[in-house]
């Protein structure tokens, strides 16, 4: 007897060797293999992709196309203009020795059933990031001021440092700018080593392995009030005898030295009674 079979809507994953199989009173027959080879347009198995590259720096893009039938042959197009007059064959490697501006490459791939046309990978050029946006204030302490921003472009090179800087909105000495640098991301920061109950102005600058964006502008940030950092001076103890008080005398911290609004003075001290030692402290409002 004579069978037959079919393979609707053939596709390339239906390339392969085929056998008939008979079973005839038990006995399992084999029939020789035949090899079925769907032909048609090329394949594309690598199509050119999108890169970022270095301005006037060489790079490669690869097209691998194929059958069957073979050969498959290759023609390159940049800004849908061909560049090599005669083909390659099937997989194609283009060199490019360097672009100033972005461009779009693309390939067409033939054999003896017609063409395929790739998608096209658009090269940009890596340049120079813009300027970070949106610096904003996420808490403050007395020593501290932790800050956050929004970077701007990358201009296709990521961003792997920021510098930021901080000046004295009042200036108290010869060198009031300090940069401080950290590895992003995040694009969160914490400045420190300020002093207390003092304006700042802050601003942020974000680097790729091209160079260094343009500043953001400056914010205004302060620090929060601190303890001050040196007693009353000149305290001086006199026994009024009219009164008969004991009277304590002093003269105010420095200004700068308070850092914040004065509250008041904690007053210790201890005198020799007929039962010993005794210690006593206590609280005077400031004024």
């Amino acid at each position: 007897s004579l069978l037959s079979g079919s393979i609707l809507g053939a596709q390339r994953s239906d390339n392969g060797s085929y056998v008939c199989k008979l079973n005839i009173s038990g006995v399992e027959v084999v029939s020789d293999p035949i090899l079925v080879l769907l032909e048609g347009l090329p394949h594309f198995i690598h199509q050119p992709e999108q890169l970022n590259v270095t301005r006037n720096s060489s790079f490669n893009l690869t097209c691998h196309a194929v059958g069957p039938p073979e050969p498959v042959e290759i023609y390159w197009f940049q800004n849908n203009i061909r560049v090599n007059q005669k083909p390659h064959i099937s997989p194609s490697v283009l060199t490019v020795p360097g672009l100033i501006k972005p461009a779009l490459f693309s390939c067409e791939a033939h054999n003896s059933k017609g063409l395929t046309a790739s998608n096209p990978g658009q090269v940009n050029i890596k340049g120079i990031p813009s300027a970070p946006v949106s610096v904003q204030v996420l808490n403050r302490t007395a020593r501290g001021i932790r800050i956050s921003w929004v970077p701007g472009f990358d201009a296709f090179s990521a961003l792997n440092n920021c510098s930021v800087q901080v000046r004295e909105v009042v200036p108290r000495g010869n060198v009031s700018l300090q940069a401080f640098h950290t590895s992003v991301p995040p694009h969160v920061y914490h400045i420190q080593q300020l002093e207390p109950m003092e304006e700042y102005n802050i601003r942020v600058s974000c680097g790729n392995e091209v160079g260094w964006s343009a500043f953001s502008p400056w914010i205004t940030a302060s620090t929060t009030e601190g303890a001050p950092t040196t007693p009353p001076l000149n305290i001086t103890v006199s026994f009024n005898k009219s009164s008969s008080l004991l009277e304590i005398h002093w003269v105010k911290p420095p200004l700068e030295r308070i850092h914040g609004e004065l509250q008041g003075y904690l007053i210790w001290y201890r005198w020799h009674n007929s039962e010993g030692m005794v210690s006593h402290q206590e609280m005077g409002k400031n004024g």
